[in-house]
């Protein structure tokens, strides 16, 4: 770790350097800051001016704690380095102060990438990761690369400069540069802690889980896949345990609930992919988090806290590296800041999902879920599905599925009602794999340590529902499922053809009212299968959030007027999860809304 005065840094990745002419001193300082510059023979003062100016705006990690007596030069004709007027460019870069390198050091290898780094002595040359604060209390674990192997991890174990926080490091965007080959090159990714991280620890959001299992022995698929397309995984958020429904804070027992940025500071951040909500919405340096969907285990974490996020079609990707929720409704789950940023993120990371840029010819409005209690909520709703209409050139289609069913209901359901039919559908599954999911680990748990393991009130709940659930009651659900797919393809949406779907369904999303964190939560309760949270997810649909507004309260915590976030939401058939994506980006492009939102107390500028 080096203190610096705008920052602290760790070292990253070392490589030997050869100097051409070294002008240091014998007893140059360890881990020195330098700035390495490639330059051409024709290269200006200007040049380089112009050069700093850019590092500045594209980059957080660079600042002028590296524009030291010492530059590192690259020249693409090494025996003809320019004649720059070192002490011209502070001025031309407009910054005040002064620069005045002494120590210009060309070096041999011209493969380096541009930027800061530290130099020791030996010609070690270190690269900067800078280190950001987790005051969101949003990570469980941080971590950096172990070596040469991209795929494995070694704890960070560093608190920030204040030795309050736990420190993420983060490298210089200017390392990165995307090419078709590495399209997320230099994008920093938070990833839920139930994806195994090889050399780390998984908690699960359990402490006597962390305390029987050492450090991971792999690295989850898709998170390898992100790697390889150049993405640079940071650390490991918290979740609730085992990737439940616990709300904060009071059913958080072993590890702290992370805080939500938005309105005062105090409204739940959600569940399950909490913290990597709730660090998305703070940090402007992290760019993506990686989480699960499994009955809105993403889309709520993205409502409470403004973002934009993405439940992906169930099976598009293999959940191989990943701990069960419930197989059958898992899913991964991907959060943004940016619909443009999202848009790519899925392009890149999910090949099999083809490209529907074909836009839908039927709005289905769900009369089944919708309005929504608030009425601002609800007019804010309304308005962008009026957008919608006007983009597509359609009204909507007011569905309600319970009627549909009646009309045309499965020879399987016996006449039942789709309430009746499904009551349990999702059910039996969801408690069944909760519970039996982790049957091993209790058994190894109690062995080892002589005790039962310790879960929180909301796990003990939901592990005792499952353990009332059979083998064949579950396998019974899993076929009531398929009928309901089958269903819903033939008579609400037909099944995509080439990430194309004819159809988008609206469904209801987020809260249009306070929820305090240190209020005491009501009791578990299950939720019917019925419900807007169970449609993707018994279906295998994509759904996306997308941030539409604020909503105005008087907050009890901060004594003043603050905004909740008010979100949208579209599913899809499956595998039209880039279509989704393709017409919100394009919706709020052609209405002049926002594309991004910011981190922080206000989700859009006010």
């Amino acid at each position: 770790m080096v203190n610096l005065p705008l920052a602290s840094y760790h070292l990253g990745a070392s490589v030997e350097v050869a100097f051409r002419y070294d002008s240091r001193p014998q007893d140059a300082v360890a881990n020195q800051p330098v700035l390495l510059l490639s330059l051409h023979r024709e290269s200006t003062a200007v040049d380089v001016a112009h050069k700093i100016a850019a590092f500045y705006d594209n980059d957080d990690v660079f600042s002028e704690d590296f524009l030291t007596d010492t530059v590192i030069v690259q020249v693409d004709q090494p025996e003809e380095a320019p004649a720059i007027q070192w002490a011209d460019v502070h001025r031309l870069v407009g910054r005040g102060g002064s620069w005045h390198p002494v120590h210009i050091l060309q070096v041999e290898d011209t493969q380096l990438p541009q930027g800061p780094y530290f130099l020791s002595p030996g010609n070690l040359l270190f690269q900067a990761w800078r280190l950001y604060p987790d005051t969101q209390d949003a990570f469980v674990s941080t971590f950096v690369p172990a070596g040469d192997d991209a795929l494995h991890f070694k704890p960070l174990n560093i608190t920030a400069a204040d030795n309050l926080w736990r420190a993420v490091a983060v490298p210089s965007r200017l390392y990165a540069i995307a090419t078709s080959e590495k399209p997320l090159a230099g994008k920093r990714i938070s990833v839920k802690d139930n994806f195994k991280v090889a050399g780390i620890k998984t908690t699960q959001g359990n402490r006597a889980f962390s305390e029987l299992y050492g450090p991971e022995s792999e690295t989850a698929t898709y998170i390898q896949t992100l790697i390889s397309l150049g993405a640079i995984i940071v650390g490991k958020t918290k979740l609730c345990a085992f990737a439940s429904s616990e709300e904060a804070t009071d059913q958080w027992i072993d590890y702290h609930a992370p805080f939500n940025p938005r309105a005062d500071g105090y409204q739940t951040p959600s569940g399950s992919t909490t913290g990597g909500a709730t660090s998305l919405a703070s940090y402007e340096w992290l760019d993506f988090s990686l989480g699960t969907d499994t009955t809105g285990s993403t889309r709520w974490p993205a409502a409470w806290n403004g973002l934009f996020g993405i439940r992906i079609t169930s099976g598009a990707d293999t959940l191989d590296g990943v701990y069960p929720s419930c197989r059958s409704m898992d899913t991964i789950g991907l959060l943004s800041r940016d619909i443009h940023q999202l848009s790519s993120l899925v392009k890149h990371s999910f090949p099999a999902l083809a490209d529907g840029h074909k836009h839908p010819t039927r709005i289905l409005y769900s009369t089944d879920f919708f309005p929504h209690l608030n009425p601002a909520q609800q007019e804010m709703v309304e308005k962008f599905t009026f957008v919608l209409e006007d983009f597509l050139g359609i009204k909507r289609t007011l569905l309600n599925i319970e009627e549909r069913w009646n009309a045309c209901p499965p020879v399987e359901a016996g006449g039942q009602s789709i309430r009746d039919y499904i009551s349990k559908t999702a059910y039996y599954p969801f408690y069944y794999d909760g519970f039996q999911e982790y049957s091993e680990f209790r058994q190894e748990y109690e062995q080892k340590f002589g005790k039962p393991a310790y879960v929180g009130p909301y796990m003990r709940w939901k592990w005792d529902r499952g353990a009332e659930v059979s083998l064949e009651q579950k396998e019974q659900a899993l076929k009531e499922m398929e009928v309901y797919r089958r269903w819903f393809r033939e008579n609400i949406m037909a099944s995509g053809t080439d990430g194309y779907s004819d159809a988008v369904l609206i469904l209801p999303c987020g809260s249009g009212e306070p929820k305090y964190r240190d209020l005491p939560n009501s009791a578990p309760a299950v939720v019917p299968s019925f419900s807007p949270n169970y449609i993707a997810s018994m279906l295998g649909l994509p759904q996306i959030v997308i941030p539409i507004g604020q909503l105005k309260f008087e907050s009890r915590i901060s004594k003043r007027s603050e905004y909740l976030p008010v979100v949208a939401s579209m599913a899809g058939a499956p595998g039209c999860d880039k279509m989704l994506l393709s017409l919100a980006r394009d919706v709020l492009d052609a209405s002049n809304r926002p594309t991004a939102v910011q981190t922080g107390r206000f989700t859009f500028k006010l």
